[in-house]
C-alpha cells in the first residue's frame, strides 16, 4: 500500500514539472501546502512595478561619476585663472623693465605746408572749362597767394605789397558790378571797355583792368623765380629775380622803379632757406625729404599758373587792353 502511494506522488509531481507549475512539497524545508496561480501572479505584478533592481544602481554610479567630472572641471578651471593671474603678472613686470625707446617725432608735411597748399587748391579751380577765367575765385587765390608770399621773408616783401594794392583795386570795381558783368574775367573786362573809362588801351588808373593786368605780370615773375630757383635749383633765388625781373616786371617800371626792386630782389636768401621759409620751418629742421615736398608743391604751382596767365594775356590783348606803359 506504501509502494502504490508513492508511485501516484512521483507521478503527480512529473505531471507538474511538465506543465511548468510549481508543486507544493509540505515535505520539504516545512513549507505550507502549496502557492496557488493567484498569488504567484500578485507577486510578479508587484516586482513588475518595482523595476529592475539593477536600474537604480546604474543611474545612481552615472550620477557620482557625473558630479566628479564637475568637481574636475571647477578644480581645472580654478587652476587655469590662477596660472593665467601669475603669466599676466608676469608679463606685466617684463614689461616694465624694458628700456623705453624714443622713436624720432615725424613732422606732418601737410600741416607745415598750409599755406602753399591753399595757393595750390585755390588756383586749381580759377581757369574754368573754354578757358575762361573765374573772376571771384581768382581773386580769391590772390588773397591766399599774399599770405604765402609773406613767408618768404623781406626780399619777396616789395612784390607782395604791389601785388596786395593790385588785388584790392580789383576787388573794389569786382564788388560794385551785377554778378552777370563780373563773373568772368572776360565780361568784367567788356563791360569797362564798354563803359569808355578806358583810352584805347591807355587802362584807367583806378580800373579793375589795371589792377589785373599788373597781378598777372606780378605771377608771371615769381612763376619763372619759382622754376629757375627753387625748382630747377640751377640758379641762386637773387640771380634767377633778376631774370625774372628783367622779363616780366624791368620793361613797364620807370626809372625809380628799376632801382628799387632790383635792391629788393638783391636780398634773396639761398635756395635752402627759401625752401625752409615756405615750408614753414627753420633752416635747421630741412632735410632732403621735407625739400622734395616743397619743390613738388611749387611744381603744381607753376604748372596750374602757365595756361591761366597765358589766357588771361590772350583776353587782354583780345580786347586790345595791354597797355605798354611804363610807370
Amino acid at each position: 500500500m506504501r509502494d502504490i502511494r508513492f508511485f501516484v506522488a512521483i507521478l503527480l509531481i512529473s505531471k507538474r514539472v511538465v506543465e511548468g507549475r510549481r508543486l507544493p512539497l509540505p515535505f520539504l524545508r516545512g513549507g505550507s501546502t502549496a502557492t496557488t496561480t493567484a498569488t504567484r501572479q500578485k507577486r510578479q505584478k508587484k516586482q513588475r512595478k518595482k523595476g529592475h533592481p539593477i536600474i537604480p544602481l546604474i543611474a545612481n554610479n552615472l550620477k557620482q561619476n557625473i558630479s566628479k567630472f564637475g568637481n574636475k572641471i571647477q578644480q581645472d578651471k580654478k587652476n587655469i585663472n590662477l596660472e593665467w593671474t601669475k603669466l599676466h603678472s608676469n608679463s606685466r613686470i617684463f614689461i616694465a623693465n624694458i628700456p623705453k625707446i624714443r622713436l624720432p617725432k615725424r613732422r606732418n608735411n601737410l600741416k607745415s605746408c598750409k599755406k602753399l597748399d591753399d595757393v595750390c587748391h585755390t588756383f586749381s579751380s580759377v581757369l574754368r572749362s573754354g578757358n575762361e577765367v573765374d573772376t571771384a575765385q581768382l581773386l580769391k587765390a590772390c588773397r591766399a597767394h599774399l599770405a604765402f608770399m609773406k613767408t618768404g621773408g623781406s626780399s619777396l616783401r616789395l612784390v607782395a605789397k604791389d601785388l596786395e594794392a593790385n588785388v584790392k583795386k580789383a576787388e573794389k570795381v569786382y564788388k560794385k558790378l551785377p554778378a552777370a558783368q563780373g563773373k568772368r574775367l572776360s565780361s568784367l573786362l567788356t563791360s569797362e571797355k564798354e563803359a569808355g573809362i578806358h583810352n584805347g588801351n591807355q587802362l584807367s588808373e583806378k580800373s579793375a583792368a589795371m589792377g589785373l593786368l599788373w597781378i598777372r605780370r606780378s605771377l608771371a615773375f615769381q612763376l619763372d623765380l619759382y622754376d629757375d630757383a627753387l625748382v630747377r635749383g640751377a640758379n641762386h633765388p637773387r640771380d634767377a629775380a633778376y631774370g625774372a625781373y628783367a622779363k616780366h616786371l624791368a620793361p613797364f617800371h620807370g626809372w625809380a622803379l628799376r632801382k628799387v626792386f632790383p635792391a629788393s630782389l638783391s636780398q634773396m636768401p639761398a635756395r635752402h632757406e627759401f625752401i625752409a621759409k615756405f615750408g614753414g620751418i627753420g633752416v635747421e629742421e630741412l632735410n632732403e625729404e621735407y625739400d622734395r615736398v616743397i619743390v613738388r608743391k611749387l611744381k603744381v604751382l607753376v604748372a596750374t599758373w602757365d595756361p591761366l596767365i597765358r589766357s588771361w594775356e590772350e583776353e587782354f590783348e583780345r580786347l586790345g587792353l595791354e597797355d605798354t606803359r611804363r610807370v
